[in-house]
């Protein structure tokens, strides 16, 4: 399927940004009510960053964000899995017609993703993956997000060129911090030097955009379909405004354990925080 920047099926954000592509070309569906956004970094990640693209990917994925990146290796495969792995939508931006899939070995990982999301691409039916594309490929992964998140990246990575295409879009950025040893933290830990906002977890991302409609009206569907202990959870932070965990325990009737499993999920979808003095609260859901 191809659609034209004129259509009024074509994404709304990519429309926005400076030089849209005039068409696209897409293999699956594209999730038209799912907020995006992406996760880029570099092609050779340490297991620090595989295990934290994972990480935030998956959680994204499970909070109800569709992920975005590009089918590379590395760090664009383990964004593209985990998100299929929690049963979630993701978005691969080629920088090659819809019938050329590059990397060859990701050609069963873009079969999966039709079949959860989409392939995405600027460019007609046969383009080969020249090298000058990608860069053309890199504003459409943050033309189509909320924000980009990097999670390795050395200083001359083409995921740096996403960084920079998100800002000139008034993205948002994200970068994971690493260690000054690491070359492949170089570049992150350069982009927080400049601004970027600190990525210590998927909380991080879905606090910057709970504002949004689309996220609130993901909080509330979460909300619905909760169990009856984490529903009764939120009553009573609703009734008393906040609660230690001591008290928490108490009213819930939970064992420790069980409680911190369940606090941690209401806070990875967002609908509690932890503040700084260690009680809980709701986050705003309307």
């Amino acid at each position: 399927m191809s659609l034209k920047k004129t259509d009024s099926a074509f994404p709304p954000l990519l429309k926005e940004i400076q030089s849209p592509p005039e068409e696209i070309w897409i293999a699956g569906i594209f999730p038209v009510d799912a907020p995006c956004i992406a996760i880029v970094g570099t092609r050779k990640p340490t297991a620090y960053g595989r295990e934290a693209a994972h990480y935030i990917s998956y959680e994204l994925a499970r909070a109800g964000c569709t992920v975005v990146s590009g089918l590379a290796l590395g760090i664009d495969t383990v964004a593209h899995e985990a998100a299929l792995e929690a049963g979630g939508t993701t978005i691969a931006v080629l920088g090659s017609g819809i019938d050329v899939i590059a990397p060859e070995t990701n050609r069963n990982l873009a079969a999966k993703i039709i079949a959860q999301g989409c392939l995405l691409t600027e460019f007609p039916p046969g383009t080969a993956p020249y090298p000058a594309n990608f860069p053309r490929r890199n504003r459409i992964i943050s033309g189509l997000s909320l924000g980009v998140a990097v999670i390795e990246a050395d200083e001359k990575s083409g995921a740096l060129i996403t960084a920079r295409c998100a800002s000139e879009q008034g993205r948002e950025v994200f970068a994971l911090p690493g260690s000054i040893f690491s070359l492949q933290s170089r570049g992150t830990n350069s982009l927080l030097r400049d601004g970027a906002a600190v990525l210590t977890s998927p909380h991080d991302i879905l606090a910057a955009f709970s504002h949004l409609p689309l996220f609130q009206t993901k909080k509330e569907q979460k909300a619905a379909m909760l169990d009856v202990s984490s529903k009764r959870i939120l009553k009573f932070l609703e009734e008393k405004g906040t609660m230690t965990l001591a008290e928490l325990i108490e009213c819930s009737g939970l064992g420790a354990q069980e409680l911190s499993s369940k606090l941690t999920v209401l806070e990875l979808d967002d609908l509690i925080k932890r503040l700084d003095d260690g009680t809980y609260t709701m986050t705003h859901i309307s």
